[in-house]
């Protein structure tokens, strides 16, 4: 194989996994980590929300802390083209927000679009430069039982004590705005 198609190879393993970055970081209330997947000077428009990306993720990470119980993203395929240092992808993915009800129970929130990024490599590491979020579909519904709920299954966690942290070998950046006592564990 030649090693213009190895790099490209690796190029798209790179972007992949920047993006599960993404999802990780915004997942995890991780603000540091969702931030640093972001240019210096770069662009996301999240329909209601258009800002600076790093600001962006500060601003998201806060808002979801603040008001939900759990995010959570899925990842699916992703059209990726590379041209030296610079590229584009179009990832499809399933956002799930889990947040207080208005009746005392909870809400189940889904978004099913995709992530239309331009990407630029600095310091040899592929950062989004620019992204448009592209609402395909959404819906909510109260939740009325959850089928699993004492079956034994590890919790989800926002911060350190997530396995995921242990597991990847990563330490929680931490989010800086909020005090110790409201810091999640």
């Amino acid at each position: 194989m030649d090693e213009a198609r190895l790099q490209e190879m690796w190029d798209h393993h790179e972007i992949r996994q920047l993006l599960a970055t993404y999802c990780h970081g915004c997942d995890r209330g991780d603000e540091v980590e969702m931030a640093s997947t972001y240019a210096a000077d770069s662009r996301d428009d999240h329909g209601p929300r258009k800002m600076e990306g790093r600001r962006f993720s500060i601003e998201t990470v806060e808002e979801a802390l603040r008001t939900t119980n759990l995010v959570s993203h899925q990842l699916g395929q992703s059209l990726i083209t590379v041209h030296g240092d610079s590229a584009g992808a179009d990832t499809y993915f399933i956002a799930t927000l889990l947040y207080p009800g208005k009746d005392g129970g909870e809400t189940i929130g889904q978004l099913g679009g995709r992530y239309v990024d331009t990407l630029v490599r600095e310091n040899g590491k592929w950062l989004i430069k620019d992204r448009i979020c592209v609402r395909e579909w959404s819906h909510s519904h109260p939740v009325t039982g959850d089928w699993l709920a004492e079956a034994g299954f590890a919790g989800m966690q926002r911060g350190q004590a997530d396995p995921s942290y242990a597991a990847l070998g990563l330490t929680h950046s931490g989010n800086p705005w909020l005090s110790e006592v409201e810091a999640p564990a």
